[in-house]
Order: C-alpha cells, then structure tokens, then sequence
C-alpha cells in the first residue's frame, strides 16, 4: 500500500472536525465527526468510515483528497453501477468540504456524472441518503435516553402523519456525551429528486433515526421512508448539505433548541434575489390589483339576499375545491356566495392605503366593501339562531372578527364595531374559556366545543392578538389577561404540535412582542424568539427546480400555506411577513431574516398570471394572484384559483415594501417596520414611521429615499439598530439621500 493511503486528512472550523481515514476494505476514505469538549480535547462522537452519500448505488468514498488552496478537501472518486436498462457501468464523481470558520458550518457539495439513468436497488433501505452513523444507542434508550434527548426532525407534520415540504435541517442534542449537531440540506441543488426515484419530502426526513441491524444503533441525516420509483437521472447531478456540531453541557429545551437551529440556517439564506422578469413594483401591481377587483362579471355577485358582494375567486371556480366537494357528494356554488372573508381580509389594508394614497380606485373599491359588509353585518344580526347551532372553521370566524373590527376602527363605523364585540363576548371569549385555549379545527357555535376532528392550536397567537388590541383600545385589563392566556399555551406544547395555518404563527410572533414591550417581561421575548422560529420554520428554504416548469418561478421565501397543503399560497406569504415586519422596530433582525424579506419582495411577483409564462395559466385578471404554485410535492400550479380572498395582500406588500417609503433604487429595500398599522385616517400628515432599509447587493448603492406625500417629513434620524437611531439626517422635502455598502442595513425613523 502506497503512503499516500495511508494519509489522514482532517478539516476543522475551531468547535468541530472531520476527519478522513483510507479503509483498505472500501478502498476508499471514511469520515468520523469531533467536537472540541470542554476539557479543550478533540472528542469523536460519530462512528469512523461515513460515506459521503450513502446507499449501494452510492456510497460516496473518496479514492482522492487533496487539500485546496483554501484550505477545502477536494475528493473524488468512481462508483460502479447498474443501469436501468440492466447494463453495469462506472461513473465518476468529485467534490469539496469546506469550513466556514466565520460561522461553523461545514459545507459539503458532491458532483455525480453518470453516463446513463442509475437503477437505484433499494437494497437494506432507500437510496440515496445523506446519513451520519453515530455509534451505538445508549443504555436503556427507551426509557432514559429517549427521555432526555433533544430532537428536532423535519419537515413539518400534522395530525400525527401528514408531512409537509418546508424546512429542510435538523437538530440533536446528546445528553450522554454532551454535544449538538445541525444539519441543512440544500434542495435547490438536489434537483435530481422526482417521482421517478424519492420525491423529495413526500418521502424524505431530515433528523434522528434509529436502526436495530446488526445491533441498536443510531443515525443523523437525510433519510427515506420510502419512494415513488427506481431511477437516478444521469447527468451531472449534485448533492450539497451542511453540518454543524458543537459540545454542549446543558440541555437545551425543544423551544431553544427550535430558535438555535433557525437562527444558524438563516446564516445559509442566500444573498441574490433576482426580479422576475414583468415584475414593476408593488405600487404598479396594487393599482392595477384594485382596478382588477371592481370587475363586475368576475369577481362580483348577487342573490336574492345581496344585490352585490364579492367572491371568493375569480369567476367563483377553484377546481381544487369543485373535485373535493364532489367527492364527499356536497354542492358547491361559489358563484352565488357571498364571501365576507374577501371583504373583511382586502378592507383592512386597503382602508390603510386609502388613507396614505389619493388616488379614487382605492376609495371606489374600499365603499363597494363596507356597502357588502354593512349589509352582511345586518343580516347577521336579524338572522334567528339556528337550531343545534352551527359547525365554524375555527381560525375562520375568528380572523373574520379580527379583520372586521380593524375595518370598523379605520373607518369609524359603529355598527360594524357592534357587531364584531357582541361576537366576541356572546361567542368568541366564553368559546375560547370552554376550550381552555387550545383551539381546535372547527367548533359547533351552540355547544361551544369541539366538533369532529383536528386541532389548531396556533389559533392562540391570533387570538392573543386579537384580546391585546382590544385591551390597547379599551384599557380593560380583561382583555389583557385573554391575551395573555392564549399566548401561554403555545411555548409550552409539543414542538410538533403548532404547524397549521402558518399566519397564525405569525400574529403569535406579533402578540409576543407586543406583550414584552407592554410588560417588559423577558419570558415573552424568549416566546417571540420561539413562535418566530416556528414561523420560519415552514417556510420554503429552496427554490423548486425538478422540473422545467417550475423553473419559470422562484419558490424561495416563500411559506407552505398550512401543514400538509405542501404549497405556497400568496395570502399566507404576505400576511407572514407583514406581522413580522412590526416586530422588527423592537427585534433586531438577523441579516439572514432581511434577506428572506428582500427575496420575498420579489418572488411574490410569480403568483400572479402577468408574472408566469404567456402560455401558461392564464387570465385576464392579470394581477389578481393564484393561491398556489405548482413543486415537486403538489404539482398543479393555479389548480386552487385565482385567489379575491387573498388580494388584499397586493396592498399589504405594497404598504410593507414601497407605500410609507420607496427607494429611488428597486434593488434597495425599503421595508416598513412601523408598529402602529392601524393608521388614524385623520393624523397621516403627523405620523411617525420607521424603516428598515437595507442593501441586499454585492456593490454599494446611493439612492434616494422617497417618503409618502401625505406625511408631512419635519425630522428624520437613523442608526444601526433599532435603539441607537441617533444620526440626523438631511431631507429636502419628502426625499432623503442615503448610501448603504453591500450587505448593510440602517435603521430610518421620521416624524411627520
């Protein structure tokens, strides 16, 4: 045997190790994962001889390293193989591990070229899998060492079994040998993943696994639970994912284990977001949106009840929902339906931006609503009480209220404010008290319980929400106290217990805040940390690109609509973000947070027909956006419908990226993070605002800050965080010249 087999390569970042060592037998180097303890000693807590990849199609040993300039490894190396056609062949492949000493990640990015389609065997498991063998399981795993682990496996998952597709990592704390680990896996490299061999997270897990052959065992990674067919495309083809492993002597709880784990991921969010190619702006978009929406045929009705009210999709068609409702041999006309849900979810941040904007489709538009909702309120309130009650989607009626009585208070409209709190005392309170706050799916109105099955227990961050603006209105403690009691419940659940409708985590994050600034309480810092951590993680850390068609778009940043609808829905990205944002004038951001707004900026444009290629999905309501886009898990790009319900969210974007402040530079953001969005038409000229604005670009960037007409610009000031804005700035007018270096961000805040 030559010495240079012999040789030992190591690769470090300063708290974690690799190590390389040739094994004869596999004629090939085998890797073991160290941690440095805290005796300041290299400690191994993986078993020697990984592969790379592992599986019998695979099995990636490298035959060759050699250290890069650098300092990365360079391996490679060839594999034999069965083709589907049954013929035997060699493929080569080739690579480089390299340390991030800045933030501890060790990134591996493998190349496979293979002359033909690989016949994956699918012999002692799923192949291919990114696997770390960890050794042997502790003593008495099942009653000890299960206790006392922490464990935090994706993707997300509800009621019990049902997956969904978002965040792509993993987290493991070890109480017997006192160390972590983290693992990222970069799906947008992977595209090789399709139904013809393990369609990504239909089938894929990331996290702990056991293992009983040929004794208990365990290992950390990417690993299948199945899959949809036998064929590895050829090609050249990657397989890209990251570690991290650290000693750690105190047990972290699921909940800080949760923020840990996303804070380090958002170390990994890329920096380029790139505009599609119709893309304007969010001004452009939200006018043309609101002159979309007074279209009569398509997205208005009426009955013999309401001479005009608007629908819920374009046309009242959603494919998605006439194939469900015919399976369960149910009627549906969303034709003839009234839908409070558009009118309430577009009137408050449209009533917003009639206020900020003069501009007469924003008023048109806004009276057409509260005409429908008046008359909706008052049917309501004549309407007898149906016998045995009736079954309500729990989040439904509650951020219908929500949203409703935000309209009443933007546009002083009594009867409106009536309505929605004789709802909340004869209903919504007495309701959530019977529940002891832990909302189900949906609820029957009479018994003031549970009905059928499900739970939705993120349903308390809107409602802690809800109770604190109302206490904020009134001054009645009373509902301080609801708030608090449907926050609680969340940061002490089951990690794996809050992945529903994903906006809901998002008005937990804003409750949570709002409640630490109210009491200064640091508890309710750690729970914003931990329902923001929640929130992230079921967004879409990848862009989908297994198939051409879903090329045309960018899926990153963009929010898994519900765990397991395992789509991105426009209504749920925006409104995501817009709760988010509020917080950030108290919660200074991670850069990696800002980027994940800068790419949803931008990618949020490709929900809409005007933004997807000509030939596909199309509509004459260009900027009225589709619920959904088609990936690799759900596969039908639009199946769900062209989205009224969800438009209000156009003005959403527009208030949260360009309407109180725009960039002279469309590649500078300008996000706005003011915590008052219940703004008082009366007093726009004197509000105060407070920006984000930060430079996403590799190059610096001057540019002018424009600020909205209505406000009346007396002082402007900024910093570097939320609590040091001490610099004065000059203006002249409404405008404010600034430049940012790349990757930099600035703290704005003007008085008007």
């Amino acid at each position: 045997m030559s010495e240079a087999l012999l040789t030992t390569y190591e690769l470090a970042t300063g708290e974690q190790k690799l190590v390389f060592e040739f094994d004869p037998l596999l004629q090939g180097y085998g890797y073991a994962v160290y941690v440095r303890n805290k005796q300041e000693q290299w400690q191994r807590i993986s078993d020697a001889g990984n592969p790379l990849v592992r599986g019998l199609s695979f099995d990636l040993y490298p035959e060759t390293i050699a250290e890069g300039e650098q300092g990365e490894l360079l391996v490679a190396g060839t594999r034999t193989y069965v083709s589907t056609g049954g013929n035997a062949g060699v493929y080569s492949w080739h690579g480089t591990i390299r340390a991030d000493k800045r933030n501890g990640w060790i990134r591996f990015r493998l190349e496979v070229h293979a002359p033909e389609d690989i016949g994956l065997r699918m012999i002692d498991g799923v192949e291919p899998e990114i696997t770390i063998r960890m050794g042997q399981m502790p003593p008495y795993d099942r009653g000890d060492h299960v206790w006392f682990k922490t464990n935090i496996n994706n993707p997300t998952k509800w009621n019990d079994e049902a997956y969904g597709n978002d965040f792509p990592a993993m987290y493991y704390f070890d109480a017997y040998h006192q160390f972590e680990t983290m693992m990222f896996f970069d799906m947008t490299a992977m595209n090789w993943m399709n139904r013809d061999n393990v369609a990504r997270f239909l089938n894929y897990r990331c996290g702990f696994r056991r293992s009983y052959k040929p004794s208990p065992s365990y290992e950390l990674g990417l690993y299948a639970d199945g899959f949809s067919g036998k064929t590895f495309p050829k090609g050249k083809q990657t397989f890209e994912y990251y570690l991290k492993a650290r000693s750690r002597v105190a047990p972290p709880t699921e909940q800080t284990a949760m923020a840990e784990l996303v804070r380090h991921c958002l170390e990994l969010v890329p920096a380029r977001a790139v505009w599609p190619a119709k893309a304007t702006d969010w001004q452009d978009f939200a006018e043309r949106c609101a002159d979309e929406l007074m279209d009569d045929e398509q997205c208005w009705g009426s009955n013999e009840d309401y001479d005009d009210f608007i629908l819920n999709y374009v046309n009242g068609y959603s494919p998605a929902w006439q194939e469900a409702f015919a399976a369960k041999q149910l009627p549906i006309d969303f034709k003839h339906s009234p839908c409070i849900d558009s009118a309430a979810f577009i009137g408050f941040p449209l009533s917003i931006v009639n206020a900020v904007k003069t501009d007469e489709r924003y008023g048109d538009l806004l009276r057409r609503l509260l005409k429908f909702i008046r008359a909706y309120v008052e049917r309501k309130e004549d309407a007898p009480v149906k016998p045995g009650g009736e079954v309500v989607g729990t989040w439904q009626y509650i951020y219908i209220l929500e949203q409703l009585w935000l309209v009443a208070q933007l546009n002083k409209d009594e009867r409106i404010d009536r309505y929605v709190m004789n709802e909340v005392h004869n209903f919504l309170i007495p309701f959530s008290r019977n529940v002891d706050y832990l909302f189900p799916l949906s609820f029957n109105t009479e018994t003031m319980a549970k009905h059928g099955n499900g739970d939705n227990y993120p349903v308390g961050g809107l409602y802690a929400l809800f109770m604190f603006n109302l206490y904020k209105k009134t001054g009645s403690r009373a509902y301080f106290d609801e708030a608090l009691r449907g926050l609680r419940p969340l940061y002490q659940m089951p990690i794996n217990s809050l992945s529903q409708e994903v906006f809901l985590l998002a008005m937990g994050v804003q409750a949570a805040s709002l409640i630490y600034q109210e009491t200064g309480d640091e508890h309710y810092r750690n729970v914003y940390d931990y329902l923001l951590a929640q929130n992230l993680r079921m967004m879409y850390w990848f862009d989908d690109n297994t198939k051409d068609e879903y090329k045309d778009y960018n899926i990153f940043a963009m929010f898994q609509a519900c765990t397991p609808i395992i789509y991105p829905a426009f209504f749920e990205n925006v409104e995501v973000l817009a709760r988010i944002a509020v917080t950030l004038d108290v919660h200074a951001p991670h850069v990696g947070l800002l980027r994940i707004f800068n790419h949803a900026r931008k990618n949020n444009f490709y929900l809409f027909p005007e933004c997807l290629p000509d030939n596909k999905h199309r509509s004459n309501l260009l900027h009225i956006p589709f619920e959904n886009l088609g990936l690799l898990e759900d596969e039908k790009t639009g199946w769900i419908g062209q989205e009224i319900y969800g438009a209000g969210q156009v003005f959403a974007a527009y208030l949260m990226w360009e309407a109180f402040g725009k960039s002279s530079d469309r590649d500078v953001m300008v996000l706005n993070v003011n915590d008052d969005k219940r703004v008082d038409p009366d007093a726009v000229s004197g509000m105060r605002l407070a920006f984000i604005v930060y430079n996403p670009e590799q190059e610096s960037k001057s540019f002018e800050l424009r600020i909205a007409d209505q406000v009346t610009v007396r002082t402007a000031s900024c910093g570097r965080a939320p609590d040091s804005v001490t610099t004065t700035l000059e203006t002249e007018g409404n405008v404010i010249r600034l430049t940012l270096s790349p990757d930099e961000n600035l703290y704005v805040t003007v008085n008007g």
